[in-house]
């Protein structure tokens, strides 16, 4: 019989807190004892919209364009547009792929799905990116009806119309999340037991909000720690939380369903932000016409690109080079490209924290981890600033190369490299903890579970093939042993 796959997407949720709280996670520990489990290594940088999308794909970013919640698909002075769905599906997602081979695909709150594709034969309930629940989120259109009808109104986001959640009163917000994700899982419990669905994959975006918001309580190396009995274990419980829907989802699915639990990458401690435009404008890679009295968006300072080499976006740090026929006032030529990236990289790698203190930082240039069509369009560098323990602000205007808060509230995690893996179910062997797993090895291991051709320009391995251990054949074992007993290594 061919295998079904069900898969939970737990935006955001961190293997280091998994492997802590194992013990009070019965069900995700018993996938772990069953199957194969392990850290995922996400995209660089570890940002939701291509992290999911990589999953979807099994491609890197360069193949659909984007690396952020914006891109550019020409050399501008900004990253204008959202991405979407429209996008996205340029680069043959899972919802496409499946279906041709006869597969009935459910997506359910899946980041990139706005608006709703077409999946013949399948569904889709948008996600959080989607404008708001007066538009159609859903496909087929008449869905809408039903998840609203059984479920409530659709919650997009944990935050509301008027507020981000970073905002908003504790106690609202906390209730506000587990409304949403509670929400999510039962569509998800509906799906499986009613829609006759080969491929379902939904994702969870409360266990990306919890952290950034309670991080502080509880992990007392927190830069701005708070011992807070209320909410000292308010992230833990919400993992409990997560895992007893897992548990319930388990007892749900038929003995043909593989089951995946995987998240894009973690939220960690956030330990401060590096002012990252600040820093190319004070050491002369960015020149402004006129310095603003606040901080201010890039695309409001009055950046004289005549004189730009440099100019940085993103959320952990990402790099463009104004590059001479290239960008529209370019002014970095082909020669000095490959100079210049290393110049940025050897400084950035040594900028400290603000008590002079060395960070662990690591940089990436493009070419050397992104390939496709899109490759070129995208950053010419990324930096992880102390592992991503410190993020960017993109605002000029500060007074110092150091922050924390931004405009949009306080924030307590990060977004960390690695995510969490978990995979059980027929097919899947034993195997335990995995090591060098990456988000591009999900779709042709579903492909493969699923008895779909695996595409050639998946970039991924298949996660449930057993690596042979016979290194020498029968014959050769044999030659090999008999020359070492020649040397007097072996006994006769």
């Amino acid at each position: 019989m061919v295998t079904k796959v069900v898969v939970l997407g737990l935006d955001g949720f961190n293997p280091d807190l998994v492997y802590q709280w194992r013990n009070d996670l019965p069900s995700l520990s018993s996938m772990m004892s069953k199957g194969i489990f392990g850290k995922i290594e996400s995209t660089v940088p570890p940002i939701t919209p291509q992290a999911w999308t990589c999953a979807q794909t099994g491609k890197n970013p360069g193949q659909f364009g984007f690396w952020d919640f914006r891109y550019r698909d020409e050399f501008s002075y900004g990253e204008a547009r959202l991405v979407n769905s429209k996008k996205a599906a340029a680069a043959d997602p899972l919802y496409r792929i499946l279906p041709r081979y006869g597969k009935r695909v459910g997506m359910i709150n899946v980041p990139v799905t706005y608006p709703p594709p077409t999946i013949p034969n399948g569904y889709c309930v948008s996600s959080f990116m989607t404008p708001n629940t007066e538009v159609d989120f859903t496909y087929p259109k008449e869905l809408k009806e039903e998840i609203t009808r059984l479920f409530g109104e659709y919650i997009l986001d944990a935050s509301t119309p008027d507020m981000n959640y970073r905002r908003m009163d504790k106690e609202a917000v906390l209730k506000r999340i587990y409304d949403m994700d509670r929400q999510k899982f039962d569509i998800l419990k509906h799906f499986i037991k009613g829609k006759s669905c080969d491929y379902i994959f939904t994702v969870i975006m409360g266990t990306d909000r919890m952290p950034h918001l309670f991080y502080r309580y509880f992990d007392e190396r927190h830069i701005r720690y708070e011992a807070n009995p209320h909410y000292k274990d308010a992230l833990k419980g919400h993992y409990k939380f997560c895992d007893e829907n897992i548990g319930e989802i388990l007892q749900l699915l038929h003995g043909e369903t593989v089951f995946i639990v995987l998240s894009d990458h973690s939220v960690q401690r956030l330990d401060g932000r590096i002012n990252l435009n600040e820093w190319l404008r004070r050491e002369g890679y960015l020149v402004l016409g006129a310095r603003p009295t606040e901080p201010v968006v890039l695309g409001n300072a009055a950046v004289d690109w005549s004189k730009t080499k440099a100019w940085a976006t993103g959320y952990t740090g990402q790099i463009y080079l104004n590059v001479e026929g290239r960008e529209p006032q370019g002014v970095v030529t082909q020669g000095e490209y490959d100079f210049l990236l290393n110049e940025l990289s050897e400084r950035l790698l040594a900028i400290p924290d603000e008590k002079g203190n060395k960070l662990d930082t690591k940089v990436f240039k493009r070419d050397d981890i992104h390939f496709g069509d899109f490759a070129q369009f995208g950053p010419d560098l990324f930096i992880y600033f102390d592992n991503c323990h410190w993020n960017i602000d993109e605002a000029l205007g500060f007074d110092s190369i150091y922050s924390y808060d931004t405009s949009l509230g306080p924030d307590d995690g990060a977004h960390g490299p690695q995510g969490f893996f978990a995979m059980t179910g027929p097919g899947v062997p034993r195997m335990g903890e995995l090591f060098d797993i990456t988000l591009v090895d999900i779709a042709p291991t579903v492909c493969h579970l699923m008895e779909v051709p695996i595409p050639p320009d998946m970039e991924g391995r298949v996660l449930t093939e057993e690596e042979s251990t016979e290194i020498y054949s029968e014959k050769g074992a044999e030659d090999v042993r008999q020359r070492l007993r020649g040397l007097g290594y072996f006994r006769k």
